[in-house]
């Protein structure tokens, strides 16, 4: 196979997302695994990070510390992996064209998954 069908092989379709920034595998999954991508707002907020040494309330149940992040696997991640499957073979995320600009996510959700994408987008736009 010729240097030029390789590269062609790898263009970007005109209207289909392909995030930056790629080794060859992920390159790979974005363009030739069927799936159903969504559009999401970038998360922003507070993370609970899990049980502190501190008592809770009066002395009652146990206290947790929140963070603040804006990384999408703390703010997606566990409702993804609770829904759809694991991050990477059933679905990843990643940036695309002017995300960053217009503070959004893409997310690729295989086509036997596609079922949540809907629920998904509609939850975080």
């Amino acid at each position: 196979m010729a240097r030029w069908e390789i590269k062609k092989l790898f263009q970007i379709p005109y209207g289909q997302y392909i995030p930056c920034g790629l080794n060859l595998w992920q390159k790979i999954w974005w363009r030739f695994v069927p799936g159903v991508v969504i559009n999401v707002r970038w998360p922003q907020g507070k993370v609970r990070v899990g049980p502190s040494h501190r008592q809770g309330w009066a002395g009652l149940g146990e206290y947790f510390e929140y963070v603040e992040s804006a990384d999408p696997n703390d703010h997606y991640r566990p409702t993804m992996e609770q829904l759809v499957g694991k991050q990477g073979r059933h679905w990843q995320w990643g940036v695309a064209d002017n995300d960053v600009a217009a503070n959004r996510l893409t997310i690729k959700i295989v086509k036997s998954r596609a079922k949540y994408a809907t629920m998904l987008a509609i939850k975080w736009a």
